[in-house]
Order: structure tokens, then sequence, then C-alpha cells
């Protein structure tokens, strides 16, 4: 009986985290996109408080995957850290 409600419970937590289950081979890897500026140059920082963004992009905390789109300075570039989906 334990055993069904153990299974049970990890079955209804994959469930609220979809994208982080490794069995869940239709989700795409967090996408990784340059911010570009007017002339279409990338921008250049070198921390992530460089970067320009929108007051709606929060800026990247950490280097695993985040369910929220942010912004992060990756090797001089300004990137755009959009997350994985299912």
């Amino acid at each position: 009986m334990r055993t069904r409600i153990g299974a049970l419970v990890l079955a209804a937590a994959a469930g609220l985290f979809g994208c982080d289950t490794p069995s869940d081979e239709a989700c795409a890897s967090p996408q990784v996109v340059r911010v570009m500026d007017a002339q279409g140059d990338v921008y250049r920082c070198t921390a992530s408080e460089d970067c320009p963004r929108s007051s709606r992009v929060s800026l990247c905390v950490t280097d695993t995957s985040s369910f929220e789109e942010c912004i992060r300075c990756q090797d001089t570039q300004c990137v755009r850290i959009i997350p994985e989906t299912c």
C-alpha cells in the first residue's frame, strides 16, 4: 500500500513540474537567443545587469533552468533564456 501511495505522489509531482522530468521526451531544452540592438549588433556585457531588458523580464540568477524568461551575460554577450517548452 505504501508503494502505491509513494508512486502516486511521485506521479503527481512529475505532472506539476512536467518539463523537469527526465522521462518526458517531448520537452525541449531552453532556447538561448542573443539580444540585438537596432543595428543588429549583439549587446556586450560584463555582468547580467549590463543587459537591456523590459520590466517583465528578470535577470537569470542561477545556471539551472527556469520556468520564466530571463536575461544573462554569457561570454560577454547579452542573451535571453527562453524556458523549455513541453
